[in-house]
């Protein structure tokens, strides 16, 4: 599979244009997209502005709620703007919060040998309490059975048993786009065993059965994450872009 191929497919289509990753060459462009006017699945919110910036190229998507304030910031956004300067002028022309997160491109398997386990449904009632330890707030389960199933039938749950205790998992979050070629991967681990090196044998195990479903792996995570950004380094992932979103 061509990771770097698919990977530019993926977020073209978030972007709001078919191949635009793979098509155009260095610089700043502008797209008007409807994309920015809707809730993308899996998430609680529409992204008014999406700016994904690599070190060439610097792309900013917008929607119905920036259509006539674009202008305002066009002449400071250029490819060599620092991820700083980018919050700076968005936060100072938008008067908005402003989210950076960093996107991933997966390369190669790292081979070491694994403890980590494919879960199934018989897993549910540990996977249950293992959730329940991790979202303490949560005060509805009932979509969580029909989740879990789906994951283990494609493989997608992977886990790491301590004295029958489930204590790091994998999950595969909704993909807002081409949903049988990418799975982006979901990881949490009970705070008494986190730094033991479990999140990195679950999410090999986890990439190991999406490429086996033929399917590409997706790694995103918050730019002030250093473990998320660590974690996916340790498995075999590459920084792909910054990007930035703007919910007005």
């Amino acid at each position: 599979m061509d990771f770097a191929k698919v990977t530019a497919k993926y977020y073209s289509k978030w972007i709001g244009k078919d191949n635009i990753l793979l098509d155009m060459g260095s610089g700043v462009e502008y797209i008007f997209s409807p994309e920015r006017n809707l809730v993308q699945p899996g998430y609680s919110r529409q992204f008014d502005l999406f700016i994904f910036r690599q070190p060439d190229k610097l792309i900013i998507s917008y929607g119905d709620k920036l259509k006539n304030r674009i202008d305002l910031f066009k002449s400071d956004m250029v490819t060599r703007a620092e991820p700083n300067d980018v919050i700076e002028i968005l936060g100072q022309r938008l008067g908005a919060t402003v989210y950076h997160g960093i996107k991933y491109l997966y390369t190669t398997i790292p081979d070491i040998e694994l403890q980590a386990v494919y879960l199934t449904k018989s897993d549910y009632p540990r996977y249950l309490t293992f959730f329940l330890a991790n979202n303490p707030g949560c005060k509805n389960t009932e979509w969580l059975e029909e989740y879990f199933t789906e994951m283990t039938d494609k493989n997608l749950c992977c886990g790491i048993y301590v004295n029958n205790t489930l204590v790091c998992c994998s999950d595969a979050p909704d993909m807002p786009y081409m949903k049988n070629d990418v799975q982006e991967i979901g990881i949490n681990t009970l705070k008494a065993y986190r730094g033991l090196g479990y999140a990195t044998d679950v999410c090999i195990a986890a990439v190991k059965a999406i490429i086996k479903n033929n399917k590409c792996p997706q790694w995103s995570t918050s730019a002030t994450n250093v473990a998320s950004q660590k974690l996916a380094e340790k498995i075999g992932f590459i920084k792909y872009a910054d990007y930035y979103t703007v919910t007005l």
